[in-house]
């Protein structure tokens, strides 16, 4: 009875089952892939240069953010609700492409300043170019297309296969410490290329027109995506601006290791990443608080058990990666950020941005970054910003402060469904 029930409730549901499997590949392999090369990169570059090549990129995806826009996660939902009407879809990616490539020029010019008047950067001026190619994803890569059609599968494909490449390319190619620059540049060169192969399905194979929409067209959808946007540059403070404060103030050394803590912390939120992407499109369409609601819970509990897991093994883990043996207190107190983000998360996608309340995810980062920034003035003027411990503590409270807030907003979206 039971297997026929489940079996009656994945039929009713296959579209969004099919997806979920596709995604999931996707988001396993994407995450995943970095941690096949991290040991073989640190044996090779060293923690040092290692260190630059991570804070290249984390430079670089300041870039990024303005680059999107906020597209990816907003438009996603457009395309779910015109799925059937070509002329709206057109109007659409061709809005969002066009925007994307004024951005595009745009950080190109403030990212080569940037890095030009910076001497540590400047001394490695090669990579930091090459690491702004990360922008191609988002430039060229319209992923909210295939979400909002719910067709999973040619994302799915394209990721694994560049991924794939990336790899081989890394452990054909790095070979000394002279070689750390390929790191960003084959990352770079994947994405361009994942890049245009979307946009081949889509023009050629979709039959999606290209247009050039009014400036009144082009400044709706800006309007409509700047809350996120604002969101995700004020987010970029807390969750990237540690990397640069650990790099200057106590050493690269520490920056991997911060970096293995947000890797893991990564990996650990990809079931609510996943689900959110998936479910996003029906909860929007359906204003599916129940589904939202069960949900939630479940991504609670899985979380909180491969927490536990993880701790228990996070010796070998470290062992793997680092090889060097390092105090594992902080990043088990970094492990407490996966059940706060996965909460905070799937609450901005399935509840606030779903129900189309976007300012309010504007209004958690804006409370979050000021917890953030309070924490961070207040061990500078005690003097304790001289320990990986001290950012990873900043860092958890900033994330738990955003859960609380989220929380509180998601109830009151419910209450005002009646639900």
């Amino acid at each position: 009875m039971v297997i026929i029930k489940y079996k009656k409730l994945i039929q009713n549901n296959s579209v969004i089952f099919q997806n979920l499997t596709y995604i999931t590949l996707l988001e396993l392999f994407v995450t995943v892939s970095p941690l096949i090369t991290y040991p073989y990169l640190i044996k090779t570059l060293g923690y040092e240069l290692y260190g630059l090549v991570i804070t290249a990129q984390v430079i670089a995806s300041y870039a990024v953010i303005l680059v999107d826009f906020g597209f990816r996660s907003i438009s996603a939902k457009d395309i779910s609700i015109h799925r059937n009407d070509k002329n709206k879809l057109s109007e659409i990616i061709s809005s969002i492409f066009i925007i994307r490539s004024i951005l595009w020029i745009g950080s190109f010019i403030v990212y080569y300043f940037v890095i030009s008047i910076i001497p540590i950067y400047n001394k490695h001026l090669v990579l930091f170019l090459f690491a702004f190619g990360a922008t191609f994803n988002d430039l060229l890569f319209p992923q909210f297309y295939f979400q909002g059609i719910e067709k999973m599968k040619f994302i799915t494909f394209i990721n694994i296969g560049i991924n794939s490449i990336f790899i081989l390319l890394i452990f054909l190619f790095i070979k000394n410490k002279t070689d750390y620059y390929l790191v960003p540049l084959f990352k770079s060169i994947g994405f361009f290329i994942g890049g245009l192969i979307s946009m081949f399905i889509i023009f050629f194979i979709h039959k999606i027109k290209f247009t050039v929409p009014k400036f009144c067209v082009l400044k709706a959808y800006i309007k409509e995506a700047l809350p996120i946007f604002s969101t995700k540059i004020i987010t970029s403070i807390k969750d990237k601006f540690s990397y640069i404060l650990l790099g200057s103030l106590i050493g690269m050394d520490e920056v991997v290791i911060y970096d293995l803590g947000a890797k893991l912390t990564a990996i650990l939120v990809k079931p609510a990443t996943i689900l959110s992407r998936v479910l996003l499109p029906k909860i929007a369409k359906e204003k599916n608080i129940k589904l939202f609601k069960k949900t939630l819970l479940g991504i609670a509990v899985i979380i909180v058990l491969i927490i536990l897991i993880i701790n228990l093994l996070l010796p070998f883990i470290v062992k793997f990666f680092l090889s060097d043996t390092i105090d594992l207190l902080p990043l088990r107190i970094f492990l407490l950020a996966p059940l706060f983000l996965s909460l905070s998360s799937f609450i901005a996608s399935c509840n606030i941005i779903a129900f189309g309340y976007y300012r309010y995810i504007l209004y958690s980062i804006i409370i979050t970054t000021i917890v953030y920034l309070g924490s961070t003035g207040i061990f500078y003027i005690l003097n304790g910003l001289n320990s990986i411990l001290t950012f990873i503590l900043i860092t958890v409270t900033a994330y738990f402060a955003e859960l609380i807030y989220r929380l509180y907003i998601s109830q009151k979206i419910i209450n005002k469904y009646g639900i």
